[in-house]
């Protein structure tokens, strides 16, 4: 049992019937009504219920978990249900962190704004005849006690912010004596230290790890759609740690996510480069006859470094600055995949 992880140990208890997938009504009813609970979210509740009540082997204080669940899936309405659970166990403080603004903002909108089409929580949260607010802060020095207290930050204003002292600015201090749940999102941003093996002591790692460490009774949870199982120091990070593993492919066979529709064709990568950018393109012109305004998207992703992204970057430009008829006339020629003949009957 030791080498496996909390998952799959949680995956048997799942399977024997030994996890209450009762979801208090506090919780559902704090909820906005329109997002029905789905089964793998009801899932993840009960996994966590259970982990945050029982004793297991290697369960260790403060807790520390991570949700692995598929893009898509809705982590962020699984942080709404934490929160307003933890809430009522008492704790009162929150620090949601990414490494992105824009996905701060995101958030903010759908936890703060009930005009937003993606607020996740009721205009008015009752716990029994009490009503709570949920109130953005800065640091959690004179907050609320009867407030759901979120600090929105990213990891870098974060680290930044404790790293150099600032006026308003969450430090050390705020953390002492308080119980904190940390929220991170995107979490595998953080994990700099584990990846590389060494003391980076000023590390964004190492500013959680402070941050966390402050109070027995934090919480770090931590959610992401991407974890590197085959990183030897990230798989003994968390291999106590992973909750619940949900990942694209039974996301995608339980019917939940859209058709994913794969090309394969056994070209160079120039060529394979080529025929990407033709289907993007004739999306874009099918979209427009349609009267639909569209922008694809194309991703095109190294296996293993930044440097080999950057040389991508600049081998694509220098495709891009060379093309020619005759480039477009081989893919024509040379291509089979139905979608691709497709493109070029319609241009």
């Amino acid at each position: 049992m030791a080498d496996k992880f909390l998952y799959e140990e949680l995956d048997a208890v799942s399977k024997m019937g030994f996890l209450k997938k009762e979801v208090p009504d506090f919780l559902k009813d704090n909820l906005n009504p329109k997002f029905e609970l789905r089964p793998y979210q009801i899932e993840a509740f009960a996994r966590f219920f259970h982990c945050l009540d029982r004793e297991f082997p290697g369960k260790d204080w403060p807790l520390h978990f991570l949700f692995n669940m598929a893009t898509g899936s809705g982590k962020t309405l699984i942080m709404a249900g934490l929160i307003l659970y933890l809430y009522e166990k008492g704790y009162r403080n929150f620090l949601f962190f990414v490494n992105s603004t824009n996905i701060i903002e995101k958030t903010r909108d759908n936890f703060l704004n009930p005009l937003s089409a993606k607020f996740l929580f009721k205009e008015n949260i009752r716990f029994g005849t009490r009503r709570v607010n949920i109130t953005p802060v800065v640091n959690f020095e004179g907050v609320n006690d009867n407030d759901i207290n979120i600090c929105f930050t990213t990891i870098q204003k974060l680290h930044s912010d404790l790293t150099t002292e600032k006026e308003n600015a969450v430090t050390y201090e705020d953390f002492k004596g308080k119980k904190i749940v940390l929220l991170a999102d995107e979490a595998h941003h953080i994990n700099t230290q584990t990846k590389a093996q060494m003391k980076l002591f000023e590390s964004w790692e190492n500013t959680v790890e402070r941050i966390f460490r402050q109070n027995e009774d934090n919480l770090l949870l931590e959610f992401t759609a991407t974890l590197d199982y085959a990183h030897k120091n990230i798989v003994e990070k968390y291999r106590s740690k992973v909750i619940y593993r949900y990942d694209l492919r039974q996301f995608r066979n339980d019917g939940y996510s859209k058709d994913v529709y794969i090309v394969q064709a056994d070209f160079e990568e120039k060529d394979r480069i080529l025929q990407a950018l033709i289907l993007s393109q004739y999306k874009q012109e099918v979209a427009a006859k349609h009267r639909i305004n569209l922008k694809p998207v194309i991703l095109f992703k190294a296996q293993k470094t930044i440097a080999q992204s950057q040389e991508n970057k600049a081998n694509f430009h220098k495709l891009i600055g060379s093309l020619s008829n005759g480039d477009i006339e081989m893919i024509r020629d040379k291509s089979d995949i139905p979608l691709v003949k497709r493109a070029f009957v319609f241009f």
